[in-house]
């Protein structure tokens, strides 16, 4: 089973600035996701305004570094992100570790300077270097990753044991849980690096915002999707099923009403692969759902069809029972549209072949005629994509269509994706809030859809930092999909220098 590994920060804290100029970097409200830090240089934060912008213009990094986090914040200054910007520039290449490490989380996160992941991590090293504790543990966190560089959990522990010893709390936490997935160090980092030089950092830090991170690990051997028992789901609370399924807490209206058969029934049908996962499950074994396998197999299918490849083993495990294929061809005689659907879909992903592909369009449609949505679904990808011959993605769109007519999540989704793609407007404002309300009721595909959107600025402002976020956790949800658009974001980017080489392809 593949493995998905990611670990992001996540931050609440809201910078709000004015800028100089129109440049399309520039945000009025963006979300910093990493502790942007601000040094105690004695003297330099008592400077009035004036001095300031004297000793920065005689070229002192310290001064440099205090203005360009002033007009960060409009202390004392207007708001203005380009000349934050250009003056943290200017004391990082002094190579001020706080200015290095702050012009990183600019660049990780798009701030007034284009994203690049790369660059940033360059910066951050260069702080590591000089002993700065938030830039060891973040160069940590992207060594657990494995897009900017080859994931390699010695040198991340390594970094987090350093950033842990000059008292960065983060750094404790991260430990822990490499240390819980299995991990066991290989070398003693204490000797790795001798005597690092702090004479630029002996000063405590001040983080300018929250410093409580929220570090969203995955389990390093599984997906999301895999973590819990399906009977530990039926014991959560609500709040943490609403979580774990994706569910935006905002979005139901009274949850006293629900209980977790109601929120899995609910996630189901928006296009949560956790939900669809987990109800599989619930009803393959008979827990609060009548035990049925033929019903199991279908959400499995339909969670698969949506991008989450974890719901695979569980077809195969249904497929190895050879009753299965007589409880399909008796419910299939039956007119049963759970078991049309599913015979035609193990056709079409080739898991069987004992029915033409003529055969399982057929089925499709009559499933189709009796109002069966995930058919409908099924179908219009049949012809959207040309799978068994001439495309027709007016036809396809026209099934959506009518699927979307019966309430279906997915097939609002794929219309507004089919626009989006076909770039056939001018004004897409009503896809992406269609997109942006299937996400917030735990669709994994409204969510990689919404990831482009922002990748490409189609509907929505630019941002190509929300938009790997987005991706990063459709990834761990299972979408592979939302994997490979995220290596693909990376690798458009990507140095040519030896250090950014991937040898394993795996998130």
């Amino acid at each position: 089973m593949r493995k998905l590994i990611t670990i992001f920060i996540i931050f609440s804290a809201i910078i709000t600035a004015q800028d100089s100029t129109r440049s399309e970097a520039f945000k009025e409200n963006f979300v910093v996701k990493q502790p942007v830090v601000r040094a105690k240089y004695p003297s330099y934060t008592l400077l009035n305004g004036f001095l300031l912008v004297q000793e920065a213009n005689k070229k002192d990094p310290f001064a440099q570094h205090e203005l360009g986090i002033r007009y960060l914040l409009g202390r004392g200054f207007a708001a203005d992100t380009v000349k934050a910007i250009y003056w943290i520039r200017k004391a990082a290449d002094q190579n001020l570790p706080y200015a290095r490490f702050n012009y990183g989380i600019m660049l990780y996160n798009g701030i007034g300077v284009p994203w690049n992941p790369f660059e940033a991590f360059q910066n951050f090293k260069i702080a590591a270097d000089n002993g700065l504790a938030e830039a060891l543990y973040a160069v940590g966190l992207v060594y657990t990753e494995n897009f900017v560089v080859n994931r390699n959990f010695n040198r991340a522990y390594q970094f987090f044991v350093k950033s842990s010893k000059l008292k960065y709390e983060a750094a404790n936490d991260a430990i822990k849980q490499i240390l819980k997935s299995g991990f066991i160090p290989t070398l003693d980092y204490d000797d790795v690096k001798n005597n690092p030089s702090f004479d630029l950092v002996n000063e405590k830090s001040q983080p300018l915002f929250s410093n409580d991170l929220d570090l969203d690990y995955l389990d390093f051997d599984s997906t999301k999707a895999e973590k819990e028992s399906v009977e530990k789901i039926f014991s959560m609370s609500k709040k943490s099923a609403i979580a774990f399924l994706g569910i935006e807490e905002d979005t139901l209206r009274d949850t006293t009403k629900i209980g977790i058969k109601e929120l899995l029934d609910l996630a189901s049908e928006s296009g949560s692969p956790e939900a669809l996962l987990y109800k599989g499950k619930a009803i393959e074994k008979g827990l609060n759902y009548k035990k049925d396998n033929l019903s199991a197999l279908v959400n499995y299918l339909r969670a698969l069809r949506i991008g989450a490849f974890n719901a695979y083993e569980n077809i195969i495990r249904l497929l190895a029972d050879k009753n299965i294929f007589t409880e399909l061809k008796n419910e299939v005689n039956k007119n049963n549209p759970d078991a049309m659907y599913a015979w035609a879909s193990l056709t079409a992903l080739g898991l069987d072949n004992q029915l033409p592909l003529d055969e399982a369009i057929n089925l499709l449609n009559k499933a189709v005629a009796i109002n069966h949505v995930p058919s409908m679904i099924e179908l219009g990808l049949v012809y959207y994509s040309g799978q068994l011959g001439k495309q027709d993605k007016e036809n396809a769109l026209k099934i959506w269509n009518s699927a979307a007519s019966f309430g279906s999540v997915e097939a609002k989704v794929r219309i507004s994706l089919a626009a989006i793609l076909e770039n056939n407007k001018s004004e897409y404002e009503n896809e992406v809030q269609a997109l942006q309300e299937a996400f917030n009721n735990g669709s994994v595909f409204a969510q990689t859809a919404l990831a482009y959107c922002y990748e490409k600025g189609i509907g929505v402002h630019e941002d190509k930092s929300y938009s790997v976020k987005l991706y990063k956790d459709a990834s761990q949800r299972g979408s592979q999909q939302a994997f490979n658009s995220l290596r693909r974001m990376y690798d458009e980017i990507r140095p040519d220098e030896k250090e950014f080489k991937l040898i394993d392809q795996k998130l």
